[in-house]
């Protein structure tokens, strides 16, 4: 043994065979030693045991971990290291030797930082110079997490079945120290000097930046707790995160103007109906992903802050794509035919769309899940909330710059066929009323069905719906127009455009394949659809509409400044008389100088045409108040059947009477005839003193009678209708401009 242990030093010996020869000495040992003998078989035992340990100190370059002799010679060097330790020949001769998993650990250390410094000489540039440091820096990191990748896979196997020693977490905390102290250095430099200098991280700077970082994370898997906190120690504004965002910001608009400049405007094939730069721009939004997923920022604040910076950027670049393929389209205009625009228009339309259902799946491509629960862990449910609100503001925010985007570009693609429609309601319009509604609007109709026929092969359905939204709104648009334009012409002429607007209604339905009735009937329709039918009606019942709406007006009761007026209604029918009392009015509103009113009151059966023989009345004038009394009994002498048309009322008119000038009309109030007593309420036993006083808030005329007052103004020829405008124009001049 102590012959082979010293020539083991100078020549490379069978360590199994070394083992061998330990264990026959240790089962023939005698503890009774001569003091000459002891000394020689502990100086060949530290002979060893140094030597073994100087070995292990290189191990990488003694033992390469891709040579399988080599690492059985390392394993069986190990165990007789380790039946060293245990013989009792040992304990004998050296008993105050250190333990051997101390003293190995020791070696590994000395050895690995040996190495650690050897690497990080050989890759350490010649010339000063910051993008040189951190690429030396890169392809340090990457030698690192090679070597740890060999000392966990090939020799920690070894260390721990022969002497219990994690030869892994060993080096693996040791280089991961040296690792993060050499990198904050060099990056607390680089930042200093940008500071310093005043100057702008360049693109190339960023990017080997971001190299660095993915090297620290792939060293990072080996060990969960790698702190990522290198690339920006002691520097809390994270100013090479920003600068990669910036980057991936900067490429991403880069590329998308480039795919906009190369669209041709053209289907990408047969099964899409969006062109080349729609295909590109999702690709970009992929690699941003793809970008996010790769830094997996561990810190959620830090996160957070990327993830919102990440889907601002996505937005802002969808709307600059937006704007480009908007541009690209109208520069074409005029150099290519209407119908290739149309073409283009309707591309570029789909290619939004496009865009906008890949955005809808950024939550899921950023992870917006984990991301809060991520923030609720580290600050709690108001963490959570946080992200839910910034993030889904944002997502909400760019659907609607993109429906916007969309709705134009639908309005651009509609505009197109202005001319076209004009020309077709235009001749609704001239049609003689001798010719079949059918007639008149067949050419509109095939207009319109050519058109959509082609829409509908070229465009996506989300995008022929916002057209056919867009064509609704023009063609009622363009029917008002129309009527508007020819006011006061024959009730056929109303009828063809009222036939029209319900036979566009089935065009645009479709049967429920098309548009729904609730968006077919919006308010534009409603109010077209009512000024057709009523512009239809003769004059009388226009004005029975006027009183209508009066009525109605008075039934919402709502609380009025301009005062109440009290009267009782009863009708004798052995008489054939109407019994009106009016009783008194209160705080009527003051016309005159003193603050004061001379109020009277007037009172008609209305519509007129249904009481043609019967005059209006008025009481006497009240003198300086505002609470007149009157008490005053009014007879008028009407048949019961006049009393229950439809729109049978009596009008209380209060005025202001003026000595020196017109009188100024203070409010009105309406009442229906058909529900007084004596015709449908039951007779009251005394007559009229026994009924129950009405209450009625006076009111000021309202617009909402303004379209029935135009269609009867527009009738020139109409006598009864143009003296109905004139009487209540005279009415309207009697209001103060307080009123």
């Amino acid at each position: 043994w102590q012959a082979y242990s010293i020539h083991h030093q100078v020549q490379s010996m069978d360590y199994a065979f070394l083992l061998e020869l330990l264990k026959v000495l240790e089962s023939q040992w005698n503890p009774v030693l001569q003091s000459e003998q002891e000394q020689r078989l502990a100086e060949s035992f530290n002979l060893f045991t140094d030597y073994c340990f100087l070995l292990l100190r290189t191990l990488r370059d003694t033992f390469p971990a891709n040579n399988s002799t080599a690492l059985t010679r390392l394993e069986f060097l190990l165990w007789c290291l380790g039946y060293i330790h245990s013989m009792q020949a040992f304990k004998k001769v050296c008993p105050f030797h250190n333990e051997l998993h101390v003293a190995i650990i020791t070696v590994i250390k000395k050895g690995t930082l040996e190495w650690y410094e050897k690497t990080f000489n050989s890759f350490k540039p010649e010339e000063k110079n910051e993008l040189q440091e951190v690429r030396s820096l890169i392809r340090l990191v990457d030698a690192v997490h090679f070597d740890v990748q060999r000392c966990q896979n090939v020799y920690n196997k070894l260390f721990v079945s022969t002497v219990k020693v994690d030869f892994f977490s060993i080096t693996y905390r040791q280089l991961e120290k040296l690792v993060a102290d050499d990198v904050s250095v060099t990056m607390e430099e680089l930042y200093t000097a940008l500071e310093q200098e005043g100057s702008k991280m360049t693109q190339n700077m960023g990017e080997t930046l971001f190299e660095l970082y993915i090297s620290l994370k792939e060293l990072k898997y080996l060990r969960e707790f790698l702190s990522l906190n290198l690339v920006y120690k002691n520097n809390n504004k994270l100013p090479y995160s920003k600068q990669w965002l910036q980057i991936v910001h900067e490429k991403t608009c880069e590329r998308i103007q480039k795919a906009v400049e190369v669209d041709k405007l053209e289907y990408v094939d047969a099964l899409c109906k969006h062109s080349s730069s729609a295909v590109d721009v999702t690709t970009c939004f992929s690699h941003i992903k793809d970008f996010w997923l790769q830094l997996a920022w561990p810190d959620s604040a830090g996160a957070f802050m990327f993830v919102t910076r990440l889907t601002d950027d996505v937005c802002s670049a969808t709307i600059r794509y937006s704007e480009l393929i908007k541009c690209k389209v109208e520069k074409s205009h005029g150099l290519e035919g209407q119908t290739d625009v149309m073409q283009q228009l309707c591309i570029a339309l789909n290619n939004i769309e496009h865009i906008r259902k890949f955005i809808e799946n950024i939550p899921k491509n950023l992870d917006w899940k984990k991301l809060e629960a991520a923030m609720e862990q580290s600050c709690g449910s108001i963490g959570k909330q946080q992200v839910q609100k910034s993030l889904t503001s944002q997502l909400q925010n760019i659907d609607l710059d993109m429906q916007r985007e969309a709705k134009n570009m639908s309005s651009r693609l509609t505009e197109k066929m202005v001319l076209d429609i004009k020309k077709y309601i235009q001749h609704i319009s001239l049609s003689p009323d001798s010719i079949q509604n059918d007639d008149a609007v067949s050419p509109l109709m095939k207009y319109l069905d050519d058109k959509l026929i082609i829409l509908s092969d070229s465009l996506v359905k989300e995008n022929l719906n916002r057209i056919l939204k867009s064509l609704w709104q023009l063609l009622l648009k363009l029917i008002l127009d129309a009527v508007t334009a020819n006011r006061g012409v024959s009730a056929e002429f109303y009828g063809r455009f009222h036939y029209t607007l319900e036979a566009l209604v089935v065009f645009f339905h479709a049967e429920g394949q098309g548009l729904p009735l609730e968006i077919l009937k919006n308010e534009d329709y409603k109010a077209l659809e009512e000024l057709l039918r009523l512009s239809r009606r003769p004059t009388n019942e226009l004005i029975e509409k006027y009183y209508l709406d009066k009525l109605k007006q008075q039934n919402l009761k709502e609380p009025s400044k301009y005062g109440r007026l009290s009267v009782r209604c009863y009708y004798e029918a052995s008489e054939h008389k109407l019994l009106v009392e009016v009783l008194h009015a209160t705080d009527l509103i003051a016309l005159d100088a003193n603050g004061l009113s001379d109020p009277f009151v007037i009172i008609e059966l209305c519509p007129h045409h249904s009481f043609p023989m019967v005059k209006s009345q008025r009481t006497q004038v009240k003198n300086k108040t505002l609470h007149p009394v009157y008490d005053e009994l009014f007879q008028f002498s009407v048949a019961p059947d006049q009393c229950k048309t439809r729109a049978a009322c009596i009008l209380f008119t209060v005025m202001d009477h003026d000595w020196l000038s017109t009188n100024d009309f203070a409010g009105e109030a309406i009442t229906p005839l058909h529900n007084i007593h004596g015709l449908d309420k039951p007779l009251a036993s005394g007559g009229v003193k026994n009924v129950q006083p009405m209450v009625l808030q006076l009111t000021m005329p309202r617009h909402n009678v303004k379209p029935t007052l135009r269609m009867l103004e527009a009738r020139t020829t109409d006598r009864e209708a143009q003296d109905f405008v004139k009487k209540l124009k005279e009415m309207e001049k009697s209001m103060g401009e307080d009123n």
